[in-house]
Order: structure tokens, then sequence, then C-alpha cells
């Protein structure tokens, strides 16, 4: 890793040795590793909501090609794995923290999409 400060190792290590009782260990972990993790996560709100979500992460061809029966179902799925990876590759994002804040926002969306249609057709269901 380049620019690794012993400060902060020193730091960690301590801790580390420290604290055994939780069953925890701090570890030190470069940025571009922890932004691929986040990247090649599946998307919740791609699976949930692929057309809201598709628009939202800026991914405008996938949006257009997920209203065709077929081939939705094939963006629902390819949104779903592979989403975050192209929307940040693709969606020209003024920041991280910005790309982060509107996939958070998508999901939360989706989430409450599913739990609402869910609850419509409970509700629908009932005698």
């Amino acid at each position: 890793m380049k620019n690794q400060c012993a400060n902060c190792q020193a730091q960690v290590k301590a801790l580390n040795e420290k604290c055994q009782g939780c069953g925890f260990k701090i570890v030190m972990e470069p940025e571009e590793q922890i932004r691929a993790r986040y990247l090649r996560a599946p998307s919740l709100g791609a699976l949930f909501f692929t057309q809201g979500w598709t628009f939202g992460a800026k991914l405008y061809l996938w949006f257009v090609l997920s209203f065709i029966p077929i081939v939705g179902f094939v963006a629902l799925f390819a949104c779903f794995f592979f989403g975050r990876r192209w929307s940040w590759e693709q969606g020209g994002w003024g920041s991280w923290e910005e790309f982060q804040k509107r996939m958070r926002l998508l999901d939360i969306i989706a989430t409450v999409w599913i739990l609402g249609l869910v609850m419509v057709w409970y509700l629908a269901s009932r005698p």
C-alpha cells in the first residue's frame, strides 16, 4: 500500500492488542478497496424498482430497455449485479459522496415501494 501512516498503524495495533474481549479486529483498508467492494455489491434498488432506479442512477439506456418486456428482465438482473459499477463509471457524478447518497436514497425508495405494494396486495386480498 502507498502512503501508510506509521502513527495510524501503531494506534490500530495498540487497540487490537489492548481490546481482545469483543472478538473484533480493527483493519486498515485503503479507500480504493472500500470503493471497489461497494461497487461490486448488488443493488436492491435495481432489483425492486428497476425503472426508477435506472433513471435515478443515470443509466438512461437501461431505463429505456427496462420497458421492453423480455429485455426488461435482463435489465433487472444486469442492473442488480452491475448497476452500481456502471452508474459510477458512466453517471458523471460530482463526487463519491454524492454517488453514495443517491444509491442509498434509491435503495430506500425501492424498499418503501416494495413494502407499499405488499401492503396493497395484502389489503386487496382480504375478504
